[in-house]
């Protein structure tokens, strides 16, 4: 019986060696530290290029828009839990646009699973006043298949690495602010 016990627990430490090493390279496409190295869409409209600083209307990267940091709300118009949370989220784009502290970080949305109509009704409907931008070709959909939305990122301009990640709709647009101070303290910090 001593013998079948330690046979079990040596076949377990042989499992967790051979399978830890996976499960930890399957970490989400969006989770804190990765890269978000996607070519983002086009920008809606010359307001929004402004607003994101970028020099062109074409697709950009992360890195091309004039802020330190970028906070991006991964969603889909068909999403429940987006169109609830739309709300919410006009509320922390107003708050972001009002608070010195913000100058230097930008914020729009990243539509997927989506169609141009999808947006436009989603936009009607909601009243939204931040950006939200088209993933047209689907292109960063697919890399993102199975991400449940929504989901906010909070994504270093200058490394592109994500900061934070939030699954999940923002129930308090103001304790989200807060966490974006805190998330830029510390990459003033160096962390």
């Amino acid at each position: 019986m001593r013998k079948y016990l330690s046979f079990q627990v040596f076949i377990g430490l042989v499992m967790a060696a051979v399978f830890l090493p996976v499960v930890s390279a399957l970490a989400g496409p969006v989770d804190e530290g990765t890269q978000f190295n996607y070519t983002l869409p086009s920008p809606d409209s010359s307001k929004t290029q402004a607003y994101l600083g970028l020099k062109t209307m074409g697709p950009f990267k992360v890195s091309d828009v004039k802020a330190k940091v970028v906070v991006i709300e991964l969603m889909s118009s068909t999403c429940p839990h987006c169109q609830a949370s739309a709300p919410n989220m006009n509320r922390l784009y107003k708050l972001m646009q009002s608070d010195p502290a913000m100058a230097h970080v930008r914020f729009f949305a990243l539509s997927l699973r989506d169609n141009q109509a999808g947006v436009d009704t989603f936009k009607k409907a909601f009243s939204t006043t931040y950006p939200i931008l088209l993933d047209k070709d689907h292109s960063i959909t697919h890399t993102l298949k199975g991400l449940e939305t929504p989901t906010t990122i909070i994504v270093s301009t200058a490394t592109g690495k994500i900061l934070s990640s939030h699954p999940g709709g923002i129930e308090s647009p103001d304790g989200f602010i807060k966490q974006i101070n805190f998330v830029k303290a510390l990459t003033a910090m160096g962390q």
